[in-house]
């Protein structure tokens, strides 16, 4: 994914996994711990406080169009993640919702295989998202 994508997603930001719960095939409620360095594009994403870090839910659905193999979040890693924000508003799919029982939250990240940007952290790739957060979208 080119950085300059980045302007039509709603959420990017780079914390370690603190859990991964799987819910189903290809359907994970991720928490990430964050901290403030680590917010670099919020709009209305949902964020609570835990001690010095913010712990922010990220629904991550996979889909069989994975061209490659789909992120496997691993607890403890750091990733930079680029997605959606959920809302009341955008529905998802009947059967998901039962899947999921009011465990997402209006506000929690959404990431869907095919629009979304999950990367493990390095500096490198925290250089490129900085700035791409400072250039101007088109």
């Amino acid at each position: 994914m080119h950085f300059s994508k980045l302007c039509f997603l709603k959420a990017a930001l780079n914390g370690i996994v603190h859990d991964v719960d799987v819910l189903g095939t290809g359907i994970r409620l991720v928490t990430l711990l964050v901290d403030r360095d680590g917010l670099y594009k919020m709009n209305r994403l949902y964020i609570t406080p835990d001690g010095f870090f913010f712990r922010v839910h990220i629904l991550a659905l996979d889909s069989s169009s994975c061209n490659k193999p789909c992120p496997e979040f691993k607890p403890g890693s750091r990733y930079i993640v680029m997605g959606h924000i959920y809302h009341k508003r955008r529905q998802l799919p009947t059967a998901l919702l039962q899947i999921l029982r009011g465990r997402l939250r209006p506000g929690d990240g959404l990431l869907r295989s095919s629009s979304s940007y999950v990367k493990r952290f390095n500096r490198k790739r925290d250089g490129q998202v900085q700035g791409a957060i400072h250039a101007q979208c088109i």
